[in-house]
């Protein structure tokens, strides 16, 4: 059956116009001129007065994971489905390795893990924790092969994540030979360490003084060694959740001198500041890197687009309770918040109130994304692309509640938010209708992603 998504405006990332948006077979079959009487015999999808954007491609998830001795409470079947009342029809998550698993092995399982039960499209990006030996660094290229070409480390959490420089720059050899990019968790253990440890001596390392457990300068030199690193072995680099202004500005200058270097940062970063962790139960806040000032997120807002190429979730889904089991010792709270259901409302909110034009939301949280992890199909709605795509009524007010992700609390609750997402198909299917869920049985696919170009 055909579907007419009509008399909308389309947003793309080169810009708006009026059109009728024809999907066939999974497909956008065409973008068609509006007619007033124009027959149609198949499913009618009413845009009048509303945006029609393509959906959003989310490439940070963290959906099932254990983290020390917390465990996540979504998984792929809650997760998807909230992503999806948020406009978000792709997502890529981690496949973290578990014990005597090589990459590509934690790859596999967690394909099994997502299969039949996501209800979006779903991709996986590697990882290497801990140490990176033979075995692993053949995984990337395993990995890639299944069509996970990235690969996720980290320069925190030491004993659970951490690679010491020269793996990583093994790591980055490795996947510059595989043309698979590299995401970097980038704080520098060591300063973090002598400063929490500081704040247990003086009685103060609970959640009020998260910001200073895990201070703005780890972040900092942290990345300006992977970029120097990404430079020495040719590797693409790519920065996840960038709380500092200071770090685009150092993605910027790798990029100048000719490196493959991009950064991304979350809603949480440009839409809260470090006085959340003053508030009644400031311990459902932390997350890694912390959110940092005021001004810092102004400056985020400055380098979207230039510097940052991508604006994504972080969504990490714990409940109240866990949060508050370590209260006062913020190194041990579980880091994270949940969000894979708010990046894309949000974004869509702060353009129709001219923080930043329509388009380039889609680009940061559609299209750059798609193009740069290699997902050919997504993130447009030119003829011939994937029909995932969302129903924007501009003129709905509101505030951030009653949401579908599997967590008791919400970051940015009560927050005046503008625009209403009524409508999301993905893959041709129509998921939500004026708000609510009409999706029936799980049809998310595995998104087998292509390698960076040489």
């Amino acid at each position: 059956m055909e579907t007419l998504v009509r008399g909308g405006t389309v947003v793309l990332e080169s810009g708006s116009f009026r059109a009728d948006v024809l999907i066939r077979n999974g497909k956008v079959a065409g973008l068609v001129q509006q007619r007033k009487s124009n027959p149609f015999t198949g499913q009618v999808i009413d845009a009048a007065g509303a945006l029609v954007l393509p959906g959003g491609v989310d490439v940070h998830t963290h959906i099932g994971i254990t983290f020390g001795e917390f465990k996540t409470r979504d998984d792929f079947a809650t997760a998807t489905r909230a992503a999806a009342f948020g406009g978000t029809t792709s997502l890529l998550e981690f496949a973290f390795p578990e014990p005597g698993e090589d990459p590509g092995e934690a790859v596999e399982r967690r394909i099994s893990e997502a299969d039949g039960r996501a209800v979006i499209d779903f991709g996986f990006h590697a990882a290497i924790v801990q140490r990176a030996d033979a075995d692993a660094l053949a995984g990337i290229e395993r990995a890639a092969k299944l069509g996970a070409p990235s690969v996720k480390v980290f320069t925190a959490y030491r004993g659970l994540m951490m690679l010491e420089l020269g793996d990583v720059l093994a790591v980055m050899r490795e996947a510059a030979r595989s043309r698979s990019l590299v995401m970097v968790h980038a704080e520098t253990e060591a300063i973090v360490e002598r400063a929490s440890g500081e704040l247990r001596e003086r009685g103060i390392a609970d959640a009020r003084h998260h910001a200073l457990a895990r201070p703005a300068i780890a972040e900092l030199d942290a990345a300006r060694s992977v970029l120097r690193l990404a430079r020495e072995s040719g590797a693409t680099v790519y920065l996840v959740h960038v709380t500092l202004p200071e770090v685009a500005e150092e993605i910027g200058k790798a990029r100048a001198a000719g490196g493959r270097a991009f950064g991304e940062t979350c809603p949480h970063y440009l839409l809260l500041d470090e006085s959340v962790y003053t508030r009644p139960h400031g311990e459902r806040f932390v997350c890694s890197p912390p959110i940092r000032s005021a001004e810092a997120a102004r400056g985020l807002w400055r380098s979207l687009g230039s510097e940052l190429t991508g604006v994504h979730s972080d969504h990490c889904c714990f409940d109240r309770a866990q949060k508050k089991v370590h209260a006062s010792d913020s190194t041990r709270i579980p880091p994270g918040l949940p969000g894979v259901e708010t990046r894309l409302p949000l974004l869509i909110s702060a353009a129709l109130s001219g923080r930043l034009p329509m388009n380039e939301v889609v680009r940061l949280c559609s299209s750059e994304p798609a193009r740069l992890f290699g997902m050919p199909g997504k993130g447009s709605l030119l003829p011939g692309m994937d029909a995932d795509l969302i129903v924007v009524d501009p003129r709905r007010r509101g505030r951030v509640n009653g949401l579908h992700m599997s967590t008791d609390y919400r970051p940015f609750e009560g927050m005046a938010i503008r625009g209403g997402i009524e409508t999301v198909v993905a893959g041709g299917q129509l998921l939500v209708s004026s708000g609510k869920w009409v999706g029936e049985e799980p049809s998310g696919r595995y998104i087998h992603r292509r390698r960076l170009k040489a």
